[in-house]
């Protein structure tokens, strides 16, 4: 029962210590998640200025031949 004890205990001071020497992991780890996030949003945007573009063209185009 000791020999558990001593286990879980220094289980437990070795994850603690890992947080106090690398405490900006989970910072990190959000900040990459925001910045796929990121990168998703702009490629939409990107798709939806293409299909404005060719919309407008396609009005243009509509507009010209009715002259």
């Amino acid at each position: 029962m000791r020999y558990i004890l001593i286990i879980t205990m220094s289980i437990c001071i070795l994850l603690s210590g890992c947080e106090f020497f690398i405490p900006h992991t989970s910072d990190a780890l959000s900040q990459t998640k925001q910045l796929q996030e990121l990168q998703k949003q702009t490629k939409q945007v990107e798709l939806q200025t293409e299909a404005l573009e060719r919309l407008s063209n396609s009005a243009e185009k509509l507009a010209k031949s009715q002259k």
